[in-house]
C-alpha cells in the first residue's frame, strides 16, 4: 500500500513538472521589437543579479521560455507581443517573467 502511494506521488510529480515545462502559448510570446535585442542582458547567477535595480527574469518567447536573465523594469518597451491584442507586463518572483496578458 505504501509503496503504490510513492508510485502515485512520483507520476503526479513527474506530470507536474513536464506540465510546467511546455513551450510558451501563442498568447503569451513575446518579441523583441524592430531593432531591439535582449543579447546585452547578462544570466541571474545564483543569487539574482548584480544590479539590484534588474530582475532576474524569464522571457517568454515565442520559441520557448529564455534562460533566467536580467532585465531592468522597463523590459517591455523593448519587446513586443506576438499576439497584437494582448500587452507585454513584467510579474515579480523569482525569477521574474515577462509575458503577454490582457490588456
Amino acid at each position: 500500500m505504501a509503496q503504490s502511494r510513492r508510485i502515485r506521488s512520483l507520476v503526479f510529480s513527474v506530470l507536474a513538472v513536464c506540465a510546467s515545462s511546455c513551450g510558451v502559448s501563442e498568447d503569451e510570446a513575446v518579441r523583441p521589437r524592430e531593432g531591439e535585442s535582449l543579447s546585452d542582458a547578462p544570466y541571474c547567477g545564483s543569487f539574482g543579479c548584480v544590479n539590484p535595480y534588474q530582475y532576474c527574469t524569464e522571457i517568454f518567447l515565442e520559441f520557448g521560455r529564455s534562460p533566467p536573465i536580467c532585465v531592468f523594469d522597463n523590459v517591455c518597451e523593448r519587446l513586443e507581443c506576438a499576439n497584437a491584442n494582448r500587452t507585454c507586463a513584467l510579474f515579480d518572483g523569482f525569477p521574474a517573467q515577462v509575458k503577454c496578458i490582457e490588456p
